[in-house]
């Protein structure tokens, strides 16, 4: 009868996804592996956006899903990338997607993540104010960015604000996120740029 509950509870728990286990410890590392391999290295954005979005809180934190898995009233955060340059940004829709501004060496560029790199119009939109920026193909090829100056009216925009909307023309809202900590974290960036 042991032998019957134990395969039970062996197919039973194999049926729970790894990262819903409890008791797995390895589960959120496993999880954590394949976003850097898929994303990696674990500087860049879209590894964090991965690990938030497939990944959630590491068990045992308490800190619950709501904040990592792409709520749109996370706060702004910084780092820097591997080429160095500093960077400031927020995960945007369903945590799919997210607004960075990255800056080095006097020149700076925002970048919409978690869409396609091609070339294109978009609205940002910062509390009802609307900046029509062009966005070109990333260096990288990966994401759609805007050569932005430190001084650009729409980072002062960013840093003061309260919500910030990216609309596409093709795709529609595409970045929808809280401006809370913008201000530091822009302000941190540009200031060593």
């Amino acid at each position: 009868m042991h032998g019957h509950f134990l395969s039970f509870f062996l197919l039973a728990s194999m049926a729970i996804p790894a990262a819903a286990q409890d008791d797995d410890p390895m589960a959120f590392q496993r999880c954590i592996w394949r976003c850097l391999a898929a994303e990696g290295p674990a500087d860049n954005p879209a590894y964090h956006q991965c690990v938030a979005r497939v990944c959630g809180d590491e068990p045992g934190t308490g800190g619950g899903n709501a904040a990592s898995s792409g709520d749109p009233t996370r706060a702004w955060q910084v780092g820097r990338a591997p080429d160095g340059r500093a960077y400031a940004g927020v995960d945007g829709v369903r945590g799919q997607s997210g607004l960075y501004y990255f800056c080095g060496d006097g020149a700076g560029t925002l970048r919409v993540v978690g869409i396609d790199g091609g070339e294109r119009r978009m609205i940002v939109d910062v509390d009802g104010r609307q900046f029509d920026t062009g966005f070109d193909r990333s260096v990288q090829g990966d994401f759609p960015e805007a050569r932005m100056a430190p001084s650009d009216p729409l980072l002062q925009a960013l840093q003061s604000g309260s919500r910030v909307k990216v609309l596409s023309y093709d795709l529609g809202a595409v970045v929808d996120a809280t401006l809370s900590g913008s201000s530091r974290a822009l302000g941190q960036v540009i200031s060593g740029c």
